[in-house]
C-alpha cells in the first residue's frame, strides 16, 4: 500500500488499516457497481429478446416470401401446362381438319414419312 492510500485510509473515520471493503465510500462504490451491472445484465437480456425477436420475424418474413414464390411458381406452371395442352389439342385439331379435307395426300406423306425414317434407321 501507497504512503498517500495509507494516509487516506487512516483519515477515514471508522476505517481500520488493511480490511478493504468497511470504508462506506468504497461500500457505495461497490453498491453503485453492483446496481449498474445489474442494469447492464437487464440491458444485455432485453437485447438478446430483442436479437431473437428479429430473427424470428425475419425467418416468418423469409419463410412467407418463399411461400409466396412458390406459389407463383406452381402457378406459373400450371399457366404453362395448360398453354401447352391447348396448343396441343390446337394441332391435333388441325392435323385431323387437313386428313379429313385430303385423305389421299396424308397417306402418301405418311408413306414417304416412314420409308425415310425405315432407310435412316435401319
Amino acid at each position: 500500500m501507497t504512503a498517500d492510500n495509507m494516509a487516506d485510509n487512516a483519515q477515514t473515520p471508522g476505517s481500520s488499516f488493511g480490511t478493504p471493503g468497511q470504508d462506506p465510500k468504497t461500500q457505495a462504490d461497490r453498491a453503485n457497481l453492483e446496481e449498474q451491472l445489474g442494469r447492464l445484465r437487464e440491458d444485455v437480456a432485453g437485447l438478446s429478446d430483442a436479437v431473437k425477436s428479429l430473427a424470428s420475424h425475419g425467418a416468418d418474413d423469409v419463410r412467407r416470401q418463399a411461400y409466396a414464390l412458390r406459389d407463383d411458381v406452381r402457378q406459373r406452371g400450371e399457366q404453362y401446362l395448360r398453354q401447352a395442352q391447348d396448343a396441343a389439342s390446337d394441332l391435333e385439331e388441325e392435323m385431323s381438319e387437313r386428313i379429313r379435307a385430303e385423305p389421299i395426300k396424308a397417306v402418301l406423306i405418311a408413306a414417304g414419312v416412314g420409308y425415310l425414317y425405315a432407310r435412316l434407321f435401319r
